[in-house]
């Protein structure tokens, strides 16, 4: 399999998002994948202008950008990919600016009629070679809530949807935060929680290049919560718990 990420990170190969991407890099090349990592924020992305001279006889499905910037280039690398990953970190509550600045792009090749998606939607004629490949989601955020990364994932289900791209997988990456000691001492040495989520990013590339997809069991267990508090998820509904854990901060740090 042929794996392409899109890490549209504004930190580029810096933050979190990247390595959380290297995990999965390292699993499917171990599995005899090919794993390519395009960083958005090295790259040259003019913001799309609603122009519609793409849509136009004279321009057809040409960017009026496309001699001037990366995007084309970084279309044609999806064309030849198995699988894509969009990656990105919530930034106020969406995806960052950065890959919806390239997502727009996608207009210039878009139109020449309607059509109707395997879902029953009306939509423009895509490109199916770059858009309609199965998909990844990876985000991550600070944030313990799961309200925090619901309009990413709500995004690419849409996205899927209009598209007629498979989701093989959601990797949800929250208190990422968490993540920092073994990003800046790598695994070695991680035991508990932290070890079995990396562990399960790896197997989840390892699944990528050899299947096409991250198994269910795979994905509950990279998108675990890192606290280590049992049945958390459940807690979190209470409001009383998160008064108690905001008081035990409180006291920990001293106010």
């Amino acid at each position: 399999m042929k794996i392409l990420a899109l890490n549209g990170s504004h930190r580029g190969e810096t933050g979190y998002t990247q390595w959380l991407l290297d995990k999965l890099a390292e699993g499917a090349t171990e599995a005899g994948g090919l794993f390519e990592t395009v960083v958005l924020a090295k790259q040259h992305i003019k913001p799309c202008t609603g122009c519609d001279v793409c849509h136009t006889p004279q321009h057809l499905y040409r960017c009026i950008y496309e001699q001037e910037d990366d995007v084309k280039a970084i279309f044609t690398k999806m064309k030849a990919a198995d699988i894509l990953i969009y990656a990105s970190p919530v930034y106020i509550f969406s995806i960052s600016g950065l890959m919806k600045t390239f997502l727009d792009r996608f207009n210039s090749t878009a139109g020449g009629g309607l059509c109707l998606t395997k879902s029953g939607l009306f939509f423009q004629k895509v490109d199916k070679e770059v858009y309609s490949k199965p998909f990844v989601v990876l985000t991550c955020c600070g944030n313990v809530e799961q309200e925090t990364v619901k309009n990413v994932l709500t995004y690419f289900e849409t996205f899927a949807k209009f598209l007629d791209a498979p989701i093989a997988g959601q990797l949800v990456r929250k208190s990422v935060g968490m993540l920092e000691s073994a990003q800046s001492n790598g695994e070695e040495g991680q035991t508990g929680v932290i070890a079995e989520v990396v562990a399960a990013y790896q197997q989840a590339g390892r699944e990528l290049a050899t299947r096409g997809k991250i198994t269910p069991r795979t994905q509950k267990c990279a998108n675990r919560q890192l606290l280590g508090i049992p049945f958390l998820d459940l807690l979190m509904k209470f409001r009383f718990f998160k008064k108690l854990a905001l008081q035990k901060a409180d006291k920990e740090h001293g106010e």
